[in-house]
């Protein structure tokens, strides 16, 4: 990929589960275009807000959903989409606690059962997920005095007010504050799914385009695999 003669700066409205694996990628985007990329991770919901009240921006990745209704909107390019994939649910701990087991199923159910609080996002997609997840369980109402809805849950889990907290795998792996306990296992998860979509008044439209090509390069697709985002199934 060539430097562009003309480099632009894109803005990018991300949903948190994508931290890691945009963090991951954008280097490589940037010193092969000269393009500087600028990411503001918020959830999806406070995302399609700032777009409906008229903020600038010139990539949204967000629900595929979301994409589709902001494209319907006038608000996101028809012609150019990108379907990036999905990201589980992870649990983080307080800095320095011992790390509970949830490994399994079952561990992970004991975990969630014997945790003095859970702190879950108030109004992001992990914090929907994890309902699901507790329902899925049969432990919803046992976990009601045992969880929190919080408008921060890094904050409230660094305080020390919730020893656990539940985020997505890619927000999980870039909370330096917090320690990495794992994934919810596979016989409990629940996915985030994400879409990347093009602003119809970004003033940088070649430019995000290219953007939305190089996240979909099979070798761009394997680096953000490895930090938590699965590629859409084939």
């Amino acid at each position: 990929m060539a430097v562009q003669v003309n480099a632009a700066e894109l803005k990018v409205f991300s949903t948190p589960a994508a931290t890691a694996a945009l963090q991951a990628a954008m280097p490589e985007f940037e010193r092969t275009t000269g393009h500087t990329v600028k990411i503001d991770f918020q959830n999806i919901s406070k995302t399609r807000t700032r777009i409906n009240n008229g903020d600038a921006f010139d990539i949204a990745v967000v629900s595929p959903k979301a994409v589709g209704d902001l494209q319907e909107q006038g608000k996101l390019a028809k012609d150019v989409s990108l379907n990036m994939g999905r990201t589980g649910l992870a649990i983080v701990g307080h800095k320095g606690l011992a790390k509970p087991d949830i490994g399994t199923v079952d561990a992970f159910k004991r975990t969630m059962l014997n945790a003095k609080l859970v702190a879950y996002s108030a109004t992001g997609e992990s914090g929907i997920g994890f309902l699901k997840v507790l329902d899925k369980l049969g432990i919803a109402a046992d976990m009601k005095p045992r969880i929190k809805a919080s408008p921060n849950m890094a904050e409230t889990v660094e305080s020390g007010e919730a020893p656990l907290g539940v985020t997505g795998i890619g927000a999980g792996l870039t909370y330096s504050q917090l320690d990495f306990i794992g994934p919810v296992p596979a016989g409990a998860q629940e996915y985030v799914y994400m879409a990347a979509g093009v602003s119809v008044n970004s003033k940088a439209g070649e430019a995000a385009r290219a953007l939305i090509k190089y996240l979909a390069d099979p070798a761009v697709v394997k680096l953000m695999n490895a930090k938590g985002l699965e590629p859409p199934a084939k």
